[in-house]
């Protein structure tokens, strides 16, 4: 599962996919069992992280309050409210806290309730990659024991609310989300990435994704990590996915290390909750203004890098497919995209198209945003083909 980023309207429609999810029976070793269950990771950005995150500490409670505590609750109003409190004043004035800082607050006594990466790892479920953009170098950042090991670093301690706020930290409205880099542990490459590094050979790619962690282990230069919305590199939450089986050497690898055996089915299935608004520069001959002109300019370079991710993403799933299967086990992919121009009523798709990209949204839009996704998977074709294999597999 791959959740994208978009504030509320993302949370929204990614908790929508989950209760069909929920809702989709099938039949496994001669067992029913809900799709929910087979879910093995879930990859987030921003507004997609805060519903990635519930699910994971929480389970099934997040059909039972999670609209209450985040999805119709106006978390915007609220921090702006807590902005305004005197009690908060003389906290804002104390050096190393700011806005972000009271976000944070607010998200772990309301929404996370002081749960740690240690409380999370505690329990069964899904792996979770929650998404941050390490602002320094221009590169993904994932939550993970891993990457904590490179900062010599306990992430077990670090606060889900904290990951969270950093994975939606949109630049200038939230102040960066800084980490330490510790110099207190000798930071050893697992033999895995060493042979990675010898196999890269020409991929641009995979030398990009090693000299970002190999960053990490120059304390002098990079002695904090500057963490903000993860949209900037991975809108989509797809490069996460691709990244974790190119750095562990491949599909196979990965398989070995992940998984307890070879699948019959890999699912990739990708929810975005981008929008393209309509233009009102588009009905005049005057000149937009600069602030018009910077976010068309902004929105295009996220489009098109998006269109990259999946075109990606979908051709490395038939590889991945391809180098798994053997003679008498054929592992067959299934990408399946979930995004608002799939919405066939262009009435109804402008609707959701010019929806807000906040934390606040009218409670009638986040249902209409939960039905989307219910219906939108529901009626996927390449869904129903993923529902009738699993159904006839024996």
């Amino acid at each position: 599962m791959a959740f994208s980023g978009g504030g509320t309207r993302a949370a929204a429609f990614s908790y929508g996919v989950l209760e069909e999810l929920r809702d989709t029976r099938i039949q496994a070793d001669g067992k029913e069992s809900r799709l929910l269950d087979e879910i093995d990771v879930i990859s987030s950005v921003s507004g997609g992280s805060f519903t990635a995150a519930y699910y994971r500490l929480f389970g099934d409670q997040i059909f039972e309050d999670y609209e209450d505590r985040f999805l119709k609750r106006n978390v915007q109003r609220s921090l702006i409210h807590s902005m305004l409190n005197p009690v908060n004043w003389f906290r804002l004035l104390t050096a190393g806290f700011d806005r972000t800082e009271l976000a944070i607050d607010y998200y772990d006594r309301n929404i996370f309730r002081g749960r740690t990466f240690g409380d999370l790892l505690a329990t069964d479920g899904p792996r979770l990659d929650i998404n941050a953009t390490d602002l320094g170098i221009g590169a993904r950042f994932t939550f993970s024991e891993q990457r904590f090991q490179l900062l010599c670093s306990d992430i077990s301690d670090f606060r889900v609310a904290r990951a969270v706020a950093a994975s939606s930290a949109v630049p200038v409205a939230f102040t960066p989300v800084p980490l330490k880099n510790y110099d207190s542990c000798q930071v050893e490459a697992p033999p895995w990435l060493t042979k990675v590094r010898e196999d890269a050979g020409q991929n641009t790619r995979l030398h990009g994704l090693i000299s970002a962690l190999d960053s990490y282990r120059d304390k002098d230069a990079r002695r904090y990590i500057h963490l903000v919305d993860g949209g900037i590199t991975d809108n989509l939450g797809v490069r996460a996915v691709y990244d974790r089986v190119r750095i562990m050497g491949g599909p196979a690898n990965a398989a070995r290390l992940l998984l307890e055996a070879t699948p019959k089915v890999i699912a990739v299935i990708v929810v975005n909750a981008a929008t393209r608004p309509s233009s009102p520069m588009d009905l005049s001959s005057k000149a937009p203004s600069s602030a018009a002109v910077m976010s068309a300019v902004s929105r295009t370079e996220l489009q098109r890098y998006d269109l990259e991710s999946l075109a990606l993403m979908r051709s490395s799933l038939t590889e991945w497919a391809e180098v798994l299967s053997t003679g008498n086990h054929i592992v067959t992919p299934y990408f399946i995209t979930l995004d608002f121009e799939s919405i066939a009523n262009a009435k109804e798709r402008s609707l959701f198209n010019n929806m807000a990209t906040s934390f606040s949204l009218p409670a009638e839009e986040v249902d209409a945003l939960k039905e989307a996704g219910h219906r939108l998977l529901r009626e996927s074709a390449e869904f129903q083909r993923l529902i009738e294999q699993l159904n006839t597999s024996d």
